[in-house]
């Protein structure tokens, strides 16, 4: 069984207080196999704002990372609208469905097959992984894109492809330049450089952090 296929993987790093949410699981040795991902959960009414950017090393980490990490999450300060924490529930997938099942919330099925889906990935191979994955995030985000409340998982590839989303995204790119502190040009360059500069591979996610933030 894959390593991150195990809650107790992950619950063993939480344990050790690694920053799941900033940093790579392993120090950077093959950069083009890089995943990038970004994560928000954004509620209006309770004045919360968590976004995140992070790398890892292959598909099946991040596989691993949302299904056992960001979901659980997301859906725990969901289903505990009087809370204003954001809280990880310590506990195995089963006991937390289960805890969906208990919950009384209107989305509980939505949330169960949100899991059980992403469960069904790990015996696909590292392509058509990652494009599930994808097609799972777009319709994840159509679906909590909510007037008070967006839950928000973004995968990309490749610097390029943060680049390319950034601007085909942005009405005014002018603005989009003047809030991240760079022009198109410098970010393409600092995305190829990325790929052979070691100290940006180390720092790259602490810029997406600081300077894209979040892509909502």
């Amino acid at each position: 069984m894959c390593k991150y296929n195990q809650y107790h993987y992950w619950e063993n790093l939480l344990a050790n207080k690694k920053d799941l949410w900033a940093s790579s699981l392993t120090p950077i040795k093959t950069a083009h196999e890089i995943l990038f991902v970004n994560t928000a959960i954004i509620d209006y009414h309770r004045n919360t704002l968590d976004n995140n950017w992070a790398c890892y090393p292959d598909v099946k980490s991040v596989l691993g990372f949302i299904q056992y990490i960001q979901l659980p999450l997301a859906f725990y300060y969901t289903l505990n609208a009087s809370d204003d924490t954001l809280a990880f529930p310590v506990c195995s997938s089963q006991e937390f469905i289960a805890y969906i099942q208990n919950s009384g919330s209107i989305h509980a099925q939505t949330m169960e097959s949100a899991i059980w889906e992403l469960n069904t990935y790990w015996d696909l191979d590292s392509a058509a992984c990652l494009v599930k994955l994808k097609d799972f995030c777009r319709h994840f985000n159509a679906f909590w894109n909510r007037n008070t409340e967006i839950l928000h998982i973004g995968i990309f590839a490749s610097t390029y492809e943060i680049a390319h989303y950034l601007l085909d995204n942005s009405e005014f790119p002018e603005v989009m330049e003047e809030d991240i502190g760079l022009t198109a040009v410098q970010l393409f360059e600092m995305c190829k450089n990325f790929y052979h500069d070691r100290l940006l591979q180390k720092n790259f996610v602490n810029i997406l952090n600081h300077k894209i933030g979040c892509v909502v």
